[in-house]
């Protein structure tokens, strides 16, 4: 018997400790998606503890999503969707940006999805305790398996629709969704606004806009980077955004994926979803709108001019898809008259700009084009881990990043990719894309609509 003492005293112990230990409560809210260049990433946890904190130490919580261990850089009070609030219920756990695999909620398998299965956990770290309502308590009790089935972004600044049509060159209709984001102060000005639209890549197809928006960062577009470029009739600063979705991707055809033989399916729909967005937003200037894309969306893009001739104030597509040898010389001649400009990184192996748009450009110069530009960058330099080399395909990150600053020199001779800027001219004396976009205006409204 007396053998056995040791181990009742230390069992003892043991329970006197365990009965002393306090598990604080949390129930997971919200997690909060950023847009980067390349990736998504979670960056902010919100939680409701079942009693208040009394200190907010950041370097005594364990955050972990997605199984990874994240660093937490800042804690503070918020209301449910992470807005700071003082001494709001809900508490916020800020994290430092990572890359890491599995950190990323948005997966690609062919078309973007967002992950169903995500899991959110809240701990404190090893020897750790915290004080809450006078108590003290050395654990936190705070998982989740699906904290993304509510997620906040800035894709919550769009509101979401849907529009159906007829296809194009098939029997039966199609409903695109769409984002669109439009300012207060625009709304209620009582003036006419710009109107900005971006057409998804091949991935952010379906029929959930947040992940056009925010896969190749299509929220840039309501930053105030850019937003600060574009101007009202009454003088304000800003533009309306409209981002519309397809269920498949923009460049498939009647006849399977194409690149310009034969017109997308979703054309006619495309142009009807504007024009019903046009009717239900009478304050959009139908004089300037600005119609972009990159990849698949830039074949759209050269896709919705050619079939409507002097409809867009300004076009400009991005890595486009949209193949030389599909573009006649009829159509040279009429795309000559557009205000396009192009933007392309020349070691983009995915859409070879020899074969897409640099004999395209060549032959808008040979026709005469006047205000047709084109910035051909190196490659892809990214900045938010700065200087990393992206896939040259990423080219629409120097249009999100507000760095698309010059154009080539207008001519049919070779060009001269730079990263600075795309080129050396400055197109009709703007520095910018988004300064030369904002001064184009159609001066005649003419509804064309050719059935090629």
């Amino acid at each position: 018997m007396r053998s056995i003492k040791p181990i009742l005293a230390a069992l003892a112990l043991t329970i006197a400790a365990t009965a002393g230990a306090q598990t604080l409560k949390m129930t997971n809210q919200v997690v909060r998606i950023t847009a980067y260049e390349s990736y998504t990433s979670v960056n902010l946890v919100v939680v409701k503890p079942e009693v208040k904190l009394d200190a907010l130490d950041p370097s005594v919580f364990s955050v972990q999503t997605n199984g990874v261990e994240r660093n937490v850089k800042i804690v503070y009070t918020c209301d449910d969707r992470g807005e700071w609030a003082d001494g709001g219920d809900y508490l916020a756990f800020g994290l430092e940006v990572s890359r890491e695999r599995g950190v990323a909620p948005l997966v690609s398998r062919g078309m973007g999805t967002w992950s169903t299965a995500y899991p959110v956990k809240v701990a404190l770290k090893p020897g750790k305790s915290i004080k809450a309502g006078g108590q003290k308590y050395t654990a936190v009790d705070c998982a989740t398996d699906h904290a993304l089935r509510n997620f906040v972004s800035e894709s919550d600044f769009f509101h979401r629709g849907t529009f159906t049509g007829p296809y194009t060159g098939r029997p039966g209709d199609v409903t695109l969704t769409y984002g669109a984001f439009e300012p207060e102060a625009l709304r209620i000005d009582g003036k006419q606004n710009p109107l900005v639209i971006w057409l998804h890549g091949m991935g952010e197809g379906g029929t959930d806009v947040s992940i056009e928006l925010m896969g190749n960062e299509v929220v840039a577009l309501i930053r105030n980077d850019i937003q600060s470029h574009f101007t009202t009739e009454g003088g304000d600063k800003g533009a309306y955004v409209l981002a519309v979705q397809c269920p498949t991707m923009w460049m498939d055809t009647s006849k399977g994926m194409g690149t310009g033989a034969y017109p997308s399916l979703y054309s006619d729909v495309l142009k009807s979803c504007i024009d019903n967005y046009l009717v239900q937003n009478p304050d959009v200037d139908p004089r300037r709108i600005y119609i972009g894309g990159c990849s698949n969306g830039g074949f759209m893009t050269m896709n919705m001019v050619l079939r409507n001739p002097h409809f867009f104030a300004a076009a400009y597509p991005t890595c486009e898809a949209y193949a030389d040898a599909n573009i006649s010389d009829t159509q040279i001649k009429q795309l000559a008259e557009e205000n396009v400009w192009i933007v392309q990184s020349f070691d983009d192996t995915t859409v070879n700009p020899r074969e897409y748009c640099i004999p395209t450009y060549k032959r808008l110069m040979e026709a005469g084009a006047k205000n047709v530009w084109i910035s051909m960058f190196e490659n892809v330099i990214g900045t938010d881990t700065p200087g990393q080399r992206l896939m040259g395909h990423f080219s629409w990150v120097y249009v999100f990043n507000d760095q698309v600053t010059g154009a080539q020199e207008q001519s049919t001779a070779d060009m001269k990719p730079t990263n600075n800027g795309g080129g050396t001219v400055a197109p009709q004396g703007f520095s910018n894309l988004f300064e030369w976009m904002n001064a184009q205006k159609l001066v005649d409204i003419v509804p064309t609509n050719t059935t090629w």
